[in-house]
């Protein structure tokens, strides 16, 4: 079925990707999509996405488009549309159960998904498809696996690559007018995954005074959790960063920021991944769990990760402060450093 696979793709008019995610799990994604723009070179290529990543940031990607969970009568009017297009082929770059349904009642020649890991029931799914790629999960970084998985269809590919159009006028738009500074995340999803906010205090306290040098822009997420987190933080810290943004940065905008900065210190968190895309090295910190080399940073000379021994409700704990702190230097060349 590969090489058929490989064929149809490759005389495909029209090819729609169904990649359901958050803002990590598209830029994980962005190596496998621009494997299958390039084995589909003519085709009118749409990707349906959770969170508005692409865009801007993908010219060589000629739709986007948005799917929002608004239960049955949503779905069905979503396969509607999606029929209506017409495609020749439909493939969800996720094993999920809606992905693989979208993609099975397609009516698409080519019905492709990825087979979910071992904690997901696999049962009906491969009944609707007629490609099934598989890949080991948990081993290495999802956008390694992922594009490991749909080069069996015989997709022509030497590395994964993460094409984007980083727009600098975007971050001079926002205030943000000189490079080299600090990027600084307040926050991930859930306190699970942050530091105590103790310990942020005294992280930022500590890059401050031993990077003086630097300006600090400081970044949160637009939830209420985010911004209550960010404007405690901004409240504790013995400094002023040069520039706060609380959620207001859209996509393009916060990468372009990105960009800037020549170092990103945070948790595990979208930007982590957005840091990698913009070639800006990292320091983070990771919770244990069984999903962790999925995430976990795969170029240490650039992207230093750390996981914590312990993760509570509260935090993560376990990370000494001057353990990050250390790191922070080693990335900086030693003359900005000192």
């Amino acid at each position: 079925m590969s090489l058929a696979a490989k064929d149809l793709l490759q005389a495909a008019r029209r090819v729609v990707v169904l990649d359901f995610g958050g803002l990590g799990d598209h830029i994980h994604s962005l190596p496998t999509l621009w494997l299958i723009r390039q084995s589909a070179p003519r085709a009118e290529l749409h990707v349906v996405s959770t969170a508005a990543f692409y865009g801007p940031l993908t010219p060589w990607i000629n739709h986007t488009h948005l799917y929002v969970k608004r239960g049955l009568g949503g779905d069905l009017a979503f396969l509607g549309w999606l029929r209506g297009l017409k495609a020749d082929a439909v493939i969800a770059i996720t094993g999920s159960n809606h992905a693989c349904a979208f993609a099975g009642f397609s009516g698409a020649a080519l019905r492709v998904a990825r087979k979910a890991d071992a904690n997901k029931r696999w049962r009906w799914q491969p009944w609707l498809l007629n490609a099934v790629v598989d890949a080991p999960y948990h081993e290495i970084p999802m956008y390694r696996s992922r594009w490991n998985a749909f080069r069996q269809l015989g997709l022509d590919g030497d590395a994964p690559e993460f094409p984007v159009a980083i727009d600098t006028g975007l971050r001079r738009a926002a205030g943000v007018d000189e490079d080299g500074y600090l990027h600084l995340s307040a926050s991930a999803s859930d306190d699970r995954r942050d530091l105590p906010m103790v310990q942020m205090i005294a992280l930022w306290n500590q890059l401050h005074a031993r990077l003086p040098g630097h300006r600090i822009v400081v970044s949160g997420n637009a939830t209420a959790r985010g911004r209550e987190r960010l404007a405690t933080l901004v409240a504790g810290i013995d400094f002023k960063p040069w520039r706060v943004f609380d959620g207001t940065l859209d996509v393009p905008a916060f990468l372009s920021v990105m960009q800037g900065a020549v170092l990103h210190v945070g948790p595990d968190s979208g930007g982590l991944h957005v840091a990698r895309v913009a070639g800006t090295p990292s320091v983070s910190w990771f919770r244990p769990n069984h999903h962790l080399n999925n995430w976990f940073p795969d170029d240490p000379e650039r992207h230093h990760a750390f996981v914590a021994p312990e993760s509570r409700d509260d935090g993560l704990y376990g990370i000494a402060t001057e353990t990050l702190v250390q790191a922070a230097l080693r990335l900086l060349p030693v003359t900005e450093a000192a």
